[in-house]
């Protein structure tokens, strides 16, 4: 029985790591669809990138939760870039460029930038994606400390905001990411093997 577990356990992990896990749609986010191949091209840079810097010290998020931290990200980056366009709210290169040589410099260079990629599992590739809900974020927040809503409530504010667009789009999610939670609009832990792998009792 500890045998069948064990096999059970790495099918499960083959199915995650292999071309399966790329095969069809990720996510949903209104009408606008995202593959499971694009989802894991984020997995696989990030997976390349460890290889080249000293991971000793890091905590790192692997398997399930890896996969999960890019479809979150994916839905976060695309949601908020309709709010932003529903709100007028623009975020320009100039400003993008802007971000990314704070962050640079506030890490200790160009050349410390792969380990804090790495250390933070962003996938060099999203690094403006990631930069651009950073920015839309701050500009949603000073937006809604300028309707009058108290600085302390505004982060609880956009919070809201960005549940209630999610809501009004309708997201869904690859049950192998995960489950949708709508309420909170982040992917919780679910069944990652689509119902592939049934566990043993």
């Amino acid at each position: 029985m500890q045998l069948l577990k064990r096999i059970a356990s790495l099918l499960s992990i083959a199915l995650l790591l292999t071309g399966c896990s790329s095969m069809g749609t990720g996510v949903t986010i209104g009408d606008k669809e995202i593959k499971s191949s694009e989802i894991q091209k984020s997995v696989d840079e990030i997976l390349e990138a460890r290889k080249k810097v000293d991971t000793t010290q890091m905590q790192l998020v692997v398997g399930a939760e890896l996969l999960r931290n890019q479809a979150q990200f994916v839905i976060i980056s695309n949601l908020l870039d309709k709010i932003a366009a529903d709100n007028k709210i623009v975020v320009s290169e100039a400003e993008v460029s802007a971000r990314r040589a704070d962050v640079v410099a506030q890490i200790g260079g160009e050349s410390s930038l792969p380990n804090a990629l790495v250390g933070s599992s962003l996938a060099a590739s999203n690094l403006d994606a990631y930069l651009r809900i950073l920015i839309i974020s701050e500009k949603l927040n000073a937006a809604v400390v300028s309707s009058g809503i108290p600085v302390e409530q505004a982060g609880e504010a956009v919070t809201k905001i960005v549940v209630a667009n999610a809501k009004k789009l309708g997201i869904k999610v690859n049950p192998k990411y995960g489950t949708w939670n709508p309420d909170s609009a982040s992917i919780e832990i679910g069944d990652v093997t689509g119902g592939a792998v049934t566990p043993l009792k």
